[in-house]
């Protein structure tokens, strides 16, 4: 599975540089909205920082409205790297072409080095986290000793892509562990209204937390 790394593009006027090459490239796109998919390319940024996208003419013909203030995602080859963007709809140019909101970061594809393990609900396997309401559990969709999914109530709390948060890993009736996690995407996807399902990455995890989680991983 590719997933996003940590930003390795994150300053303004580099990310302009960045993708205003990938553009004069033509680097073939996919801009991904609602879980409606478009091919085609888009342009270099304006003065704003804001990029068009130009969906191919015979590509999403059949597909609903991607109309503005959705979050959209579009993914691109440059220099043989799988790279990807997060951005919004700011504006509709005509049908097929969409001007988005400036991208604060970019972000290189690569593989996951641990696959995550799903965890039912019948563990108590969940993450605690600093909220505007104070620490908060949450529960745990799947786990590795690299990195796991969380639920989480969007409305206490915002992350976004590229944060670095501290977070305590609650394993079963063992000691929480502290730490410290890279947030590696953000979605809305099979979360009710007002969470969000987040994909974390630790940071240089101890070999203590790792064999702790592999512990509980082996119970499940």
């Amino acid at each position: 599975m590719r997933t996003p790394t940590v930003p390795h593009i994150v300053r303004p006027k580099e990310v302009r540089t960045h993708l205003t090459h990938a553009a004069l490239g033509q680097s073939a796109a996919c801009l991904t909205a609602s879980y409606q998919r478009v091919a085609g390319s888009f342009s270099a940024p304006d003065t704003a920082g804001r990029v068009m996208f130009y969906g191919r003419p015979d590509d999403g013909a059949e597909q609903g409205p991607i109309d503005v203030g959705q979050s959209v995602r579009v993914d691109y080859r440059y220099h043989r790297s799988n790279l990807v963007f997060f951005s919004r709809i700011s504006e509709l140019f005509g049908p097929g072409s969409w001007i988005l909101d400036r991208p604060r970061t970019v972000q290189r594809l690569s593989r996951r080095v641990e696959p995550r393990v799903a965890i039912g609900d019948g563990t108590s396997v969940t993450v605690a986290m600093v909220t505007t309401s104070g620490f908060a559990s949450f529960p745990v969709i799947d786990l590795s000793p690299g990195g796991l999914a969380v639920r989480y109530d969007a409305r206490d709390m915002g992350l976004w892509v590229g944060r670095r948060i501290t977070i305590w890993l609650e394993l079963d009736r063992r000691q929480p562990l502290p730490m410290t996690a890279d947030v590696r995407h953000v979605s809305r996807r099979g979360c009710p209204p007002g969470y969000k399902l987040a994909g974390l990455r630790f940071v240089e995890p101890d070999s203590e937390s790792r064999r702790l989680i592999k512990a509980t991983l082996a119970d499940i």
